[in-house]
């Protein structure tokens, strides 16, 4: 009998700290599957919030898979950013930000469990993607069209790291010392939902260090090849070809470096740097 009295005056006790409202919208709350395609090819699966009738996306997983990130800006303000991108949320308001436009989401965002939900028509607009498809039975939601905004890109090699920004420009930073040097590429408008952008490192017989960054189009497979040699961390050759068909092996298996450029191929020596032959393409 004590025993019953005492989890009545729980129950009680329950009620007046969570009203009912707040129990019956989590109640209504569950996770379904979301399916995201992304313009650079990439297909991500995911569970996602459906409440109150509502889809919701995870503001702050899609902003980070799509390349942006995240934070907040005060205790109710959310934003994603990157330097051509801005979405910014409110707690409380159906009201938002994209890109300095404001847009009605339709309802307020939501915390559940410890992660941000905005309705995700309004979150698969915002990234320039639509809701394409909705499983009437599992809840499933299909977005396509999602873009990629990163445009900032990164390697390390020997204490030190290399940066390329959306602007093209490679920047080198001593990660003892904080000195920073920029190199100049030409690389513009980097756009990783049309291209693939990777950049590799290899050491020479000789201790000369080459940096290839190669920049493709995902469809055609054409690429702008960029090689830089370094010796002793200063820059000693530099080349840039543009739209090669083919895969271009610049460190052969005599132990020679050859550069391509547009117009040629450059035989370069290893340890010393000195160009051994020019052979017009």
């Amino acid at each position: 009998m004590k025993h019953w009295k005492h989890a009545v005056a729980i129950i009680v006790i329950m009620s007046v700290l969570l009203p009912l409202g707040v129990q019956q919208s989590d109640a209504a709350a569950k996770y379904v599957e979301l399916e995201s395609q992304w313009e650079d090819g990439r297909i991500t699966h995911s569970e996602t919030l459906l409440k109150d009738g509502v889809t919701y996306g995870n503001f702050f997983t899609l902003g980070s898979d799509s390349g942006l990130v995240w934070g907040m800006e005060s205790d109710n303000t959310a934003v994603l950013k990157r330097d051509k991108k801005r979405i910014v949320v409110h707690m409380g308001s159906r009201m938002a930000e994209v890109d300095g436009r404001q847009v009605d989401m339709g309802r307020e965002p939501v915390w559940y469990i410890s992660h941000l939900y905005v309705p995700i028509r309004f979150l698969a607009s915002a990234l320039d993607g639509e809701v394409a498809n909705r499983d009437t039975k599992t809840g499933k939601i299909t977005v396509t069209g999602l873009n990629n905004y990163t445009d900032t890109f990164y390697g390390s090699a020997m204490g030190y790291n290399y940066m390329i920004r959306a602007k093209g420009d490679l920047e080198i930073t001593n990660v003892y010392t904080g000195q920073k040097n920029s190199i100049p590429l030409g690389l513009k408008d980097i756009n990783v939902n049309t291209h693939h952008l990777t950049v590799n490192f290899k050491w020479t017989d000789k201790n000369l260090l080459i940096v290839t960054i190669e920049y493709a189009n995902r469809k055609s497979g054409d690429h702008d090849l960029f090689a830089l040699v370094f010796k002793d961390q200063g820059l000693i050759r530099k080349s840039v070809a543009h739209g090669l068909k083919e895969q271009h092996e610049i460190l052969k298996s005599d132990g020679t470096i050859q550069l391509i450029d547009d117009k040629n191929i450059r035989i370069i020596e290893d340890g010393t740097g000195n160009v051994l032959e020019v052979i017009a393409r």
